[in-house]
Protein backbone atom coordinates (compact mmCIF):
# COMPACT_ATOMS: atom_id res chain seq x y z
CA UNK A 1 0.00 0.00 0.00
CA UNK A 2 2.71 2.41 0.45
CA UNK A 3 4.64 1.56 -2.96
CA UNK A 4 0.65 2.20 -4.31
CA UNK A 5 0.72 5.56 -2.39
CA UNK A 6 4.01 7.15 -3.14
CA UNK A 7 3.48 6.26 -6.56
CA UNK A 8 -0.24 7.49 -7.06
CA UNK A 9 0.69 10.58 -5.04
CA UNK A 10 3.34 11.07 -7.44
CA UNK A 11 1.14 10.49 -10.60
CA UNK A 12 -1.53 12.79 -9.41
CA UNK A 13 1.34 15.65 -8.18
CA UNK A 14 2.82 15.81 -11.77
CA UNK A 15 -0.68 16.22 -13.32
CA UNK A 16 -1.51 18.94 -10.88
CA UNK A 17 1.88 20.17 -11.95
CA UNK A 18 1.23 20.07 -15.19
CA UNK A 19 -2.60 21.55 -14.82
CA UNK A 20 -0.90 24.54 -13.40
CA UNK A 21 1.47 25.25 -16.17
CA UNK A 22 -1.15 24.65 -18.98
CA UNK A 23 -3.82 26.97 -16.80
CA UNK A 24 -1.35 29.38 -16.69
CA UNK A 25 -0.56 29.07 -20.85
CA UNK A 26 -4.69 29.43 -21.07
CA UNK A 27 -5.30 32.44 -19.26
CA UNK A 28 -2.29 34.48 -21.18
CA UNK A 29 -3.91 32.98 -24.06
CA UNK A 30 -7.37 34.01 -22.88
CA UNK A 31 -5.80 37.40 -22.35
CA UNK A 32 -4.32 37.48 -26.00
CA UNK A 33 -7.38 37.25 -27.43
CA UNK A 34 -9.06 39.92 -26.17
CA UNK A 35 -10.31 42.22 -28.92
CA UNK A 36 -8.79 40.16 -31.47
CA UNK A 37 -11.35 40.58 -33.92
CA UNK A 38 -11.31 43.99 -33.67
CA UNK A 39 -8.11 44.23 -34.31
CA UNK A 40 -8.10 41.38 -36.84
CA UNK A 41 -10.62 43.31 -38.53
CA UNK A 42 -8.31 46.57 -38.28
CA UNK A 43 -5.68 44.57 -39.85
CA UNK A 44 -7.83 43.40 -42.61
CA UNK A 45 -8.76 47.41 -43.76
CA UNK A 46 -4.49 48.26 -43.44
CA UNK A 47 -4.27 45.33 -45.90
CA UNK A 48 -7.00 46.21 -48.22
CA UNK A 49 -5.71 49.90 -48.35
CA UNK A 50 -2.47 48.86 -49.37
CA UNK A 51 -3.21 46.38 -52.05
CA UNK A 52 -5.26 49.00 -53.15
CA UNK A 53 -2.25 51.57 -52.98
CA UNK A 54 0.09 48.61 -54.79
CA UNK A 55 -2.83 48.36 -57.42
CA UNK A 56 -2.40 52.04 -58.21
CA UNK A 57 1.38 51.84 -58.27
CA UNK A 58 1.16 49.00 -60.54
CA UNK A 59 -1.26 50.28 -63.23
CA UNK A 60 0.97 53.69 -63.08
CA UNK A 61 4.22 51.49 -63.78
CA UNK A 62 2.15 49.66 -66.37
CA UNK A 63 1.34 53.28 -68.23
CA UNK A 64 5.17 54.49 -67.74
CA UNK A 65 6.74 51.24 -68.94
CA UNK A 66 3.95 51.24 -71.98
CA UNK A 67 5.06 55.04 -73.26
CA UNK A 68 8.42 54.37 -72.74
CA UNK A 69 7.75 51.48 -75.84
CA UNK A 70 6.08 53.98 -77.15
CA UNK A 71 8.92 56.39 -77.60
CA UNK A 72 11.24 53.46 -78.27
CA UNK A 73 9.21 52.61 -81.01
CA UNK A 74 9.30 56.03 -82.48
CA UNK A 75 13.30 55.94 -81.74
CA UNK A 76 12.95 53.09 -83.85
CA UNK A 77 11.18 54.79 -86.95
CA UNK A 78 13.29 57.85 -86.54
CA UNK A 79 16.69 55.59 -86.69
CA UNK A 80 15.07 54.30 -89.58
CA UNK A 81 14.79 57.41 -91.46
CA UNK A 82 18.09 58.22 -90.49
CA UNK A 83 19.72 55.19 -91.97
CA UNK A 84 17.48 55.92 -95.24
CA UNK A 85 19.29 59.68 -95.18
CA UNK A 86 22.78 58.15 -94.48
CA UNK A 87 22.46 55.89 -97.33
CA UNK A 88 21.21 58.55 -100.42
CA UNK A 89 23.96 61.11 -98.67
CA UNK A 90 26.91 58.27 -98.66
CA UNK A 91 25.79 57.55 -102.62
CA UNK A 92 25.55 61.22 -103.40
CA UNK A 93 28.96 61.79 -101.63
CA UNK A 94 29.90 58.59 -103.83
CA UNK A 95 28.91 60.20 -106.80
CA UNK A 96 30.54 64.03 -106.20
CA UNK A 97 33.55 62.19 -105.35
CA UNK A 98 33.79 60.30 -108.66
CA UNK A 99 32.75 63.23 -110.24
CA UNK A 100 35.46 65.50 -108.86
CA UNK A 101 38.11 62.66 -109.93
CA UNK A 102 38.92 64.42 -113.42
CA UNK A 103 42.16 65.10 -115.05
CA UNK A 104 42.37 68.76 -116.96
CA UNK A 105 45.79 68.84 -118.65
CA UNK A 106 47.36 66.36 -116.91
CA UNK A 107 46.51 66.99 -114.03
CA UNK A 108 43.29 66.75 -110.84
CA UNK A 109 42.98 69.83 -109.20
CA UNK A 110 40.51 68.28 -107.39
CA UNK A 111 42.11 65.32 -106.07
CA UNK A 112 41.79 66.33 -102.50
CA UNK A 113 38.38 67.14 -102.50
CA UNK A 114 37.42 63.61 -103.75
CA UNK A 115 39.06 62.20 -101.68
CA UNK A 116 37.87 63.92 -98.44
CA UNK A 117 34.46 63.02 -100.11
CA UNK A 118 35.41 59.22 -100.57
CA UNK A 119 36.53 59.34 -96.90
CA UNK A 120 33.10 61.17 -95.92
CA UNK A 121 31.04 58.86 -97.67
CA UNK A 122 32.93 55.51 -96.36
CA UNK A 123 32.38 57.37 -92.92
CA UNK A 124 28.53 57.50 -93.37
CA UNK A 125 28.37 53.58 -94.38
CA UNK A 126 29.81 52.97 -90.95
CA UNK A 127 27.02 55.29 -89.25
CA UNK A 128 24.46 54.10 -91.42
CA UNK A 129 25.39 50.58 -90.44
CA UNK A 130 25.33 51.40 -86.40
CA UNK A 131 21.89 53.05 -87.00
CA UNK A 132 20.47 50.39 -88.83
CA UNK A 133 21.87 48.15 -85.42
CA UNK A 134 20.35 50.74 -83.11
CA UNK A 135 17.06 51.08 -84.83
CA UNK A 136 16.96 47.14 -84.77
CA UNK A 137 17.76 46.99 -80.82
CA UNK A 138 15.24 49.80 -80.06
CA UNK A 139 12.44 48.09 -81.79
CA UNK A 140 13.01 44.81 -79.80
CA UNK A 141 12.95 46.85 -76.41
CA UNK A 142 9.26 48.20 -77.65
CA UNK A 143 8.65 44.71 -78.07
CA UNK A 144 9.78 43.56 -74.91
CA UNK A 145 8.40 47.04 -73.25
CA UNK A 146 4.72 45.90 -74.32
CA UNK A 147 5.09 42.78 -73.24
CA UNK A 148 6.25 43.73 -69.74
CA UNK A 149 3.54 46.34 -69.44
CA UNK A 150 0.94 43.47 -70.54
CA UNK A 151 2.65 41.48 -67.40
CA UNK A 152 2.29 44.53 -65.04
CA UNK A 153 -1.69 44.81 -65.86
CA UNK A 154 -1.77 40.93 -65.42
CA UNK A 155 -0.45 41.05 -61.87
CA UNK A 156 -2.44 44.17 -61.26
CA UNK A 157 -5.95 42.18 -62.03
CA UNK A 158 -5.06 38.96 -59.26
CA UNK A 159 -3.61 42.00 -57.26
CA UNK A 160 -7.43 43.63 -57.33
CA UNK A 161 -8.85 40.27 -56.70
CA UNK A 162 -6.98 39.05 -54.15
CA UNK A 163 -8.01 42.59 -52.85
CA UNK A 164 -11.94 41.74 -53.28
CA UNK A 165 -11.19 38.57 -51.39
CA UNK A 166 -9.31 40.27 -48.57
CA UNK A 167 -11.82 42.74 -48.18
CA UNK A 168 -15.06 40.29 -48.59
CA UNK A 169 -13.81 38.17 -46.01
CA UNK A 170 -16.22 38.74 -43.47
CA UNK A 171 -15.58 35.22 -40.66
CA UNK A 172 -13.11 36.91 -38.52
CA UNK A 173 -15.72 37.07 -35.74
CA UNK A 174 -16.84 33.17 -35.98
CA UNK A 175 -12.66 32.09 -36.00
CA UNK A 176 -12.60 34.88 -32.97
CA UNK A 177 -15.26 32.74 -31.78
CA UNK A 178 -14.18 29.34 -32.18
CA UNK A 179 -10.72 30.35 -30.94
CA UNK A 180 -12.50 31.44 -27.40
CA UNK A 181 -14.37 28.02 -27.61
CA UNK A 182 -11.37 25.97 -27.83
CA UNK A 183 -9.75 28.07 -24.97
CA UNK A 184 -13.20 27.33 -22.72
CA UNK A 185 -13.02 23.76 -23.62
CA UNK A 186 -9.73 23.22 -22.78
CA UNK A 187 -10.14 24.55 -19.42
CA UNK A 188 -12.78 22.74 -18.54
CA UNK A 189 -10.92 19.54 -19.45
CA UNK A 190 -7.80 20.88 -17.44
CA UNK A 191 -10.01 21.19 -14.64
CA UNK A 192 -11.53 17.81 -14.70
CA UNK A 193 -7.72 16.58 -14.96
CA UNK A 194 -6.82 18.43 -12.63
CA UNK A 195 -9.63 17.80 -9.94
CA UNK A 196 -8.74 13.80 -11.05
CA UNK A 197 -4.86 14.07 -10.93
CA UNK A 198 -5.29 15.93 -6.94
CA UNK A 199 -7.80 13.32 -6.20
CA UNK A 200 -5.19 10.58 -7.18
CA UNK A 201 -2.88 12.84 -5.16
CA UNK A 202 -4.73 12.73 -1.76
CA UNK A 203 -5.57 8.83 -2.40
CA UNK A 204 -1.90 8.52 -2.55
CA UNK A 205 -1.14 10.26 0.42
CA UNK A 206 -3.99 8.55 1.97
CA UNK A 207 -2.44 5.08 1.34
CA UNK A 208 1.01 6.00 2.22
CA UNK A 209 0.20 6.90 5.77
CA UNK A 210 -2.42 3.64 6.10
CA UNK A 211 1.11 1.56 5.14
Amino acid sequence: RRRLGTGMLVFGLAGVLMAGVIAVALVFGAFAARNLDDRLAADQARIAASLTRLSATMESLAITVQNGGTTLQTSSEAMAEAQAVLDTASASMGALAGALNISILGSQPFAGASQNLEELARTLDSFKGRAATLGVNLHQNSVDAGVMAGQVRDLKTQLNELTVRVTGFDRIGELVALLIGGIVLAALLLAWVAVGAAFCAWVGWKLRRLG
